[in-house]
């Protein structure tokens, strides 16, 4: 009896430190933002959260970055800004089949509207963030596009 009872605990505790990434799509973008109301001083610790292809992307820009730089995102791509104060926060599936899932998030940052896009893919069992985009106008970028090089990373730059 004791042995069913670690094992059905030990089911409920979360893989990794940060954000809450199990659940559905919508829970595992609430809880990166989530984390951002929690330690709005410091910055939150999000743990893992990106999919083995955008942790990838995010590692080969690191490594090709020197020492004391910034990579090729020097902003924070859930806030879409240096500084946050997240406000009126609205979270919506767009789309969800089987392992992949679209999650809308709208809010203000210090007082500035935003809407990001979310890509997500399930990798052992939790929901990833596999993309990012802002969808606000004048400031649309694509996080994998903007690591790769690739020149519609900002589209309305290209315009």
């Amino acid at each position: 009896m004791r042995a069913l009872l670690l094992m059905v605990l030990i089911a409920f505790v979360p893989q990794t430190a940060g954000a809450e990434t199990t659940g559905g799509p919508q829970a595992a973008i609430a809880g990166i933002y989530k984390a951002y109301q929690s330690a709005p001083a410091k910055g939150p610790d999000l743990g893992k959260v990106y999919s083995a292809r955008l942790q990838a992307l995010v590692d080969a820009d690191a490594k090709a970055t020197p020492e004391g730089e910034v990579g090729k995102i020097d902003w924070d791509v859930f806030v879409d800004g240096q500084e946050w104060e997240i406000a009126e926060l609205k979270i919506a599936v767009v789309s969800e089949d089987g392992d992949r899932a679209q999650v809308s998030a709208s809010f203000e940052n210090l007082g500035e509207p935003r809407e990001m896009l979310f890509d997500l893919v399930r990798e052992g069992g939790r929901w990833l963030v596999d993309d990012v985009q802002s969808l606000k106008p004048g400031g649309r970028w694509t996080m994998s596009k903007i690591l790769t090089g690739a020149p519609d990373a900002f589209p309305e730059e290209a315009d």
